[in-house]
């Protein structure tokens, strides 16, 4: 049986909000990038781009944490009693927390989509377009990339 989060209980919307923040601040450092490094003007491109942008990131962000619980859960349900076993240094321990894998999954996958992207249409079309569809483009396939890490690490079956 799949684990389903319900991300309003009071247990989860913690995490939830965690997840949002860090895709919003992720955002707003792009929205930096494309206004200074980029030298995008569009005022609405900018803005109203990422706000999508960022829901569409916090999305994939929920789909990989529930398929790590998922697997989490049926490692802890397969070795119940074994002992558990400590982490044996700061680095390994804060990326084994629940919430850094997922956005660093998703974070990575962005960025190098995006800067990919952003190039590749820089040479065809002016920058605002470019930056439009750069970050649409880095946003959908981020979706993609997690609904294939929810059907091959998790494998959980939607309903």
């Amino acid at each position: 049986m799949p684990i389903r989060v319900r991300w309003t209980t009071k247990q989860y919307f913690p995490f939830a909000l965690m997840l949002l923040g860090a895709c919003g601040v992720f955002q707003v450092l792009f929205i930096f990038i494309a206004q200074y490094l980029l030298n995008v003007g569009n005022l609405y491109v900018v803005t109203l781009i990422p706000i999508g942008v960022s829901i569409a990131l916090f999305f994939g962000t929920m789909i990989i944490f529930e398929s790590y619980a998922q697997v989490e859960r049926n490692k802890q349900l397969k070795s119940r009693f074994q002992k558990s076993r400590g982490y044996s240094s700061t680095l390994e321990s804060f990326l084994y927390f629940p919430i850094v894998r997922p956005l660093l999954i998703v974070f990575a996958i962005f960025t190098g989509i995006f800067f990919g992207a952003y190039f590749f249409c820089a040479t065809f079309l002016d920058k605002s377009l470019s930056f439009l569809v750069a970050e649409t483009f880095a946003a959908v396939i981020c979706l993609l990339i997690a609904n294939l890490i929810e059907k091959q690490y998790g494998r959980i079956k939607r309903y």
